[in-house]
C-alpha cells in the first residue's frame, strides 16, 4: 500500500477515535438547541417518597415505597432514597431543558449533596436532543457528593467564567463536574434505550412533581448531535410502534426498546415495579397508564386491554399484521 494512502487511513482512524470535549459538545448543543444555564438543584421540586401515602423521614432509605424511582439502581441504597429533586430550566415554543438531581444515598434533611445529576436538552423545532450527566465519586457516601447549590453550565466556551452563585461564590469548572460526552454515550444502559419514546420519561415517581416537560408526538432525534453519541449509538434505532385506532398510543408514542420490554408491562400491572410496595401493586396504582386513572378495573380492560395486546404483539414483531412503525425525525412517517 502506498505511504500516502497509509497516512490518510491512519489519520481517518485517529479522527474517528478522537473524543469530543465537554465544551465542544456543549457548544454544539447550545447553538443547535439552547444554552444551558448554571442552576441550583435545591431550587428544584423535591420528589416525594411515601409509604401508604405518608412521607418517610430522610434517613434511612426504605427498601420499598409507593412510587419507586424505576431508575437503574447501580450503587443506590434502594429505589426509594428520599431527597431527589427535579426542575425545568426552560420550556417554551423552541426548546425544553430539564434537570434531575438524584440522591442514591440517604442524607440528612436539607443536604445539598447529590450522587447524580442529569440534564436533557431538547429542540421542539427538529427534535435534536443532548444528554449531560454528572456523577459523584465512588464509593458513594453520606458525607460527600456533588454540591448541588450551584451546578455549572456544561455548555459554555472553554475558560469562560461560570456565573457566580447568589452568595458570590463560584462553582467549580464544568469539566470537574460533568462527565465527558464519550463517558455518557458509552454508559449502560444507553440513554436512548430507556428514552426510546421521546426525550422525557413519565412514571408515577416523577409525575408527583410539576417538573416534567411534554412533547409526546414531537420530532425526536436522540443522536443527532455529538460524534461520540453517533458512534456509540450507531446500532440503536429508536422508533415508535402503534396499531390502527390504538387507545394507548392516542396519548403518547410507544418506543421499541425499554418501553416495549419493561415500561409497558410495569405500567399496566403485568410486571412488578422494582422497589414497589404492596400499595403499588393494587389497582388502580398498579395500572398507572393512563395517567390519572379513574376507571374501574373492568372499565380499564374494556378501554385498553385489546390495544395493549396488539402493542405487545407488534413489540415482538414490528413487521407483523396491522403493525405500524413511526419514525421520529423531521418528516416522520408511519410504515
Amino acid at each position: 500500500m502506498k505511504p500516502l494512502l497509509l497516512l490518510l487511513l491512519a489519520g481517518t482512524v485517529q479522527v474517528a477515535a478522537q473524543a469530543e470535549t465537554l465544551a465542544e459538545y456543549g457548544r454544539q448543543c447550545a447553538a443547535q438547541i439552547a444554552e444551558i444555564p448554571a442552576f441550583n438543584c435545591m431550587a428544584g421540586e423535591e420528589i416525594p417518597i411515601t409509604i401508604d401515602g405518608k412521607p418517610v423521614p430522610p434517613q434511612p432509605a426504605p427498601a420499598t415505597c409507593d412510587r419507586p424511582s424505576l431508575l437503574p439502581q447501580g450503587d443506590a441504597q434502594s429505589q426509594c432514597v428520599p431527597g431527589s429533586r427535579a426542575l425545568v430550566l426552560r420550556d417554551d415554543k423552541t426548546a425544553q431543558v430539564s434537570a434531575i438531581c438524584r440522591k442514591q444515598v440517604a442524607r440528612p434533611a436539607g443536604s445539598a449533596l447529590f450522587d447524580e445529576i442529569n440534564v436533557i436538552s431538547h429542540s421542539l423545532k427538529d427534535g435534536k436532543t443532548c444528554w449531560f450527566t454528572a456523577k459523584a465519586a465512588k464509593p458513594l457516601r453520606e458525607d460527600r457528593g456533588i454540591d448541588g447549590r450551584w451546578v455549572p453550565s456544561p455548555s459554555l466556551l472553554p475558560r469562560s467564567p461560570q456565573p457566580p452563585a447568589p452568595d458570590g461564590t463560584r462553582p467549580p469548572p464544568a469539566e470537574k463536574v460533568w462527565l465527558s460526552p464519550r463517558e455518557v454515550a458509552r454508559s449502560q444502559p444507553a440513554c436512548i434505550s430507556c428514552h426510546d419514546s421521546g426525550p422525557f420519561m413519565y412514571s408515577p415517581y416523577i409525575a408527583q412533581t410539576t417538573q416534567l416537560p411534554g412533547d409526546p408526538f414531537g420530532f425526536y432525534q436522540p443522536k443527532a448531535i455529538g460524534e461520540d453519541f453517533k458512534q456509540a449509538w450507531a446500532r440503536l434505532h429508536a422508533f415508535g410502534i402503534t396499531t390502527r385506532g390504538n387507545t394507548c398510543t392516542a396519548c403518547h408514542r410507544m418506543g421499541n426498546m425499554n418501553s416495549c420490554q419493561v415500561a409497558m408491562q410495569q405500567s399496566t400491572g403485568n410486571a412488578a415495579q422494582e422497589g414497589g410496595n404492596a400499595w403499588s401493586k393494587r389497582f388502580p396504582q398498579s395500572h398507572w397508564m393512563s395517567p390519572g386513572n379513574l376507571h374501574s378495573r373492568a372499565q380499564w380492560d374494556v378501554q385498553f386491554s385489546d390495544s395493549l395486546q396488539k402493542l405487545a404483539a407488534c413489540c415482538a414483531d414490528p413487521k407483523g399484521p396491522g403493525c405500524q412503525v413511526v419514525e421520529y425525525g423531521p418528516g416522520s412517517r408511519r410504515h
